[in-house]
């Protein structure tokens, strides 16, 4: 069996945020009724690590033990299933008590496909309305000097805030009721046809729109929403070491969530400009320096540019134009303080196009040595 982080496509610290995002997209693709190309086996696969990843207590026994902790289950991880009424495998909110298949962790794909969950022989969905706010993704370019040193960068950019007049509740009085119509689940229960019998769907409320609760009194500023858009600034730290294409998060600080809810994560991706002088080899830094044909011949001194300030490079005698020269620390430091990489000077000899009469002299002279 895969590995269930690698089937959805995660790291195995992502947060059940990643999980949810990346088995819908996943999902969707491999779901039959949209991609009728689509490979039983992947959508099963999919379903079964997002049963199992999506769950605290299964993911902590899966993290521990692996594959093996759920290779004995009838059906696999949330897919199992009984007969004869009894509690079924219910895999993310579908429930079924049929034996005639195994569907698996349907509850995020039906919500996206039909409109709300469903279940056979009148098992109904019941889990509240998502009123978390969006994640939000921004690009910012940053200077080589910048994951050297570390560096603070301003921040400016819209999103949805919380409102402060009604505190994010929406209400002008900062009050709330219970929605008559679906008695504050958010959900209104439908009995409909389909190919898979009488199945019960669990439908937004359309009265309070999923929140299980009505303002009466809405406040104007936000129009009963609780969040406003408006520019946000925030000033970040670019971490030394930092990537090209590292991603920076920010926990909360995404879109304000619907009348109080969580707020989503602002995710930083960082691109590292190209510098004109020195090319990034990991935590290594290369730079070409250029000498004469006496320095070359005899030795001497080069004046070296580097991140840190100039310094002064030995050269010995008989140097070759190509030669490389390794000068300590004097790279880019590793992420979390862990040493600092080195600069590689590659020395290129110059060999002048035109000659004095005196060098042409020199020259022929150091020929006749031959």
């Amino acid at each position: 069996m895969d590995d269930y982080y690698k089937i959805l496509g995660v790291s195995r610290d992502a947060d059940i945020k990643e999980i949810k995002r990346a088995y819908r997209k996943l999902a969707g693709e491999h779901h039959p009724d949209k991609n009728k190309s689509a490979d039983d086996k992947k959508f099963k696969e999919i379903n079964e690590a997002y049963s199992v990843l999506s769950d605290p207590q299964k993911r902590a026994s899966y993290d521990r033990f692996g594959n093996a902790d759920f290779a004995n289950q009838q059906g696999g991880p949330g897919g199992g299933y009984t007969s004869g009424g009894q509690t079924g495998g219910s895999t993310g909110g579908f429930r079924y008590e049929s034996s005639s298949a195994n569907f698996g962790g349907f509850e995020d794909i039906f919500s996206d496909l039909f409109g709300g969950g469903f279940s056979q022989q009148g098992s109904s969905r019941s889990e509240s309305v998502d009123l978390s706010g969006d994640d939000m993704e921004i690009y910012i370019n940053v200077d080589l000097k910048d994951i050297v040193f570390g560096a603070e960068k301003q921040l400016s950019f819209y999103a949805m805030v919380k409102c402060t007049v009604c505190k994010g509740t929406g209400s002008s009085t900062l009050k709330t009721e219970t929605c008559p119509t679906c008695k504050g689940t958010g959900h209104v229960r439908k009995i409909s046809q389909s190919f898979f019998g009488n199945v019960a769907v669990s439908e937004v409320c359309s009265t309070c729109k999923g929140a299980g609760k009505i303002i009466k009194d809405k406040c104007r500023t936000c129009s009963g929403t609780g969040r406003v858009k408006q520019l946000k600034k925030m000033t970040i730290k670019i971490p030394k070491g930092a990537n090209d294409e590292s991603v920076l998060k920010f926990q909360g600080e995404g879109g304000a969530g619907l009348n109080g809810g969580v707020s989503g994560d602002l995710y930083i991706h960082i691109k590292v400009n190209p510098d004109s002088r020195f090319k990034r080899d990991g935590n290594n830094l290369k730079v070409v320096s250029h000498i004469n044909i006496p320095t070359a011949v005899l030795g001497g001194v080069l004046d070296v540019d580097t991140l840190y300030g100039p310094i002064k490079l030995k050269i010995p005698q008989g140097t070759q134009s190509g030669e490389i020269f390794r000068v300590k620390q004097k790279g880019i430091p590793y992420l979390h303080g862990r040493g600092v990489g080195d600069l590689y000077v590659t020395v290129k000899v110059d060999i002048p196009k035109k000659l004095s009469s005196d060098e042409k002299r020199l020259f022929e002279t150091l020929k006749t040595l031959d």
